[in-house]
């Protein structure tokens, strides 16, 4: 069995690991050549606080006030309790938009492994929205800590407010009338709401210095008061009212894309082409070569030469967002973007298999996972592997977009 741990006193390291594993959950963490660090680089610069599982900028509030309400009195295990509860009734009361609208834990409710909560939380900090350190546990511990010293201060007396840190902001919108028991509860935002996250979304920065700031799009995005389909963050409408610096991270991020996804095709190939030889194989073959050969013929010497210029920048935007780009692998993208030239041709290039093969396996091969090593692994196979692009989770971002662009609700 595999478990994640830390020291429970240092909250520093909670937080780096509760972030490392909201981004690594959905479908856009699939990392088998261990890109995941430049990925995620960009991500956090671009859209802070926001990570692949969530959908609804909503949410935030949502899951403030239910904190809120669940430290309103007891003792620590009794205010996550109440939380859990308090996020049950919170299900039960958006149920009826039915699925596809985001919901979490429509189909699991009472059985639901993630809550709202967990899912939210890191984006809570960032969005300095929550501003007590730590996981959950820690916060109700501190909320109850706060209550005793209120108490020992005699701060209590009757008819006068408690002076308990909640640990959030306490500047957010109210919430609505009797929530989180309301029949009719949707993601749409009250005027306020909307000003309320907008801003909070515009002023998030992964790095406490706060020198990423400047690459945050949302400030920029969110002046788009209209819905957007756009199919990728750099097709966004105001994509070129973008400062010069942030416009050219943008460029940089899509050819970055563009070009590893290339890798990511041919890993596929590798793969089947080991495969034993039936009618399935057959067609995972011929399916991922004619992917790669599509991805040849639109790749573009422009996207080539930008990520050679600029890929010694790379290291510093993953120290920026707290994530350790490695030689290694900033090694096997130089060596990848220098032969991706060769286009369709790679797939019959010795030396691009080998690049492929020989990363996986260097990555996955010590857990007994690589599947160019284990036959074993390579029954388990779905037949296709990560070979989409990224998106620096730009469907998730263009989801809370959306929501802000919508007309305000009564």
């Amino acid at each position: 069995m595999t478990f994640l741990g830390w020291v429970d006193h240092d909250s520093s390291r909670e937080e780096a690991i509760l972030r490392a594993l909201g981004a690594a959950k959905g479908s856009d963490a699939r990392d088998e050549l261990g890109l995941g660090t430049i990925r995620d680089s960009f991500a956090d610069l671009f859209f802070p606080g926001i990570s692949t599982i969530q959908q609804r900028v909503r949410y935030f509030l949502f899951v403030q006030w239910c904190c809120e309400l669940a430290a309103s009195q007891g003792d620590s295990d009794r205010i996550v309790a109440r939380l859990r509860a308090n996020e049950e009734t919170l299900i039960g009361s958006l149920k009826h938009l039915g699925e596809g609208h985001g919901v979490i834990g429509i189909l699991s409710q009472d059985d639901l492994e993630r809550m709202p909560s967990e899912i939210y939380w890191n984006g809570l900090a960032v969005l300095g929205m929550r501003r007590i350190r730590g996981g959950r546990p820690r916060w109700a511990r501190q909320v109850a800590a706060s209550r005793w010293a209120a108490k020992e201060s005699n701060l209590l007396d009757e008819g006068r407010k408690p002076a308990v840190d909640l640990g959030f902001d306490a500047e957010r919108p109210d919430p609505p009338k009797n929530f989180p028991r309301i029949e009719d509860l949707d993601f749409g935002l009250t005027r306020e709401e909307g000003d309320f996250l907008r801003s909070r979304l515009s002023a998030a920065c992964i790095d406490d210095d706060r020198l990423g700031h400047r690459y945050n799009l949302f400030g920029t995005f969110s002046r788009h008061r209209r819905a957007t389909r756009a199919a990728w963050l750099w097709d966004h409408p105001r994509v070129g009212a973008l400062k010069p610096e942030v416009r050219d991270m943008v460029k940089l991020a899509a050819a970055f894309a563009r070009i590893m996804q290339g890798a990511a095709i041919l890993y596929n190939v590798c793969v089947t082409r080991l495969l034993p030889p039936t009618p399935d194989a057959t067609r995972l073959v011929a399916q991922h070569s004619r992917g790669f050969t599509e991805w040849a013929a639109a790749l573009s010497a422009a996207d080539v030469d930008l990520l050679v210029r600029r890929l010694p920048e790379i290291p510093r935007l993953g120290a920026l967002t707290r994530h350790r780009v490695d030689e290694r692998t900033l090694g096997f993208v130089r060596r990848w973007t220098e032969l991706a030239a060769g286009g369709a041709g790679l797939l019959d290039h010795a030396g691009a298999l080998a690049l492929v093969s020989e990363r996986e396996v260097y990555l996955k091969a010590g857990g007994g996972t690589s599947r160019i090593r284990s036959a074993k692994q390579r029954e388990r196979w779905n037949g296709n592997s990560g070979s989409q692009m990224m998106d620096f989770r730009w469907f998730r971002a263009r989801s809370c977009l959306n929501d802000l662009a919508a007309k305000p609700s009564a």
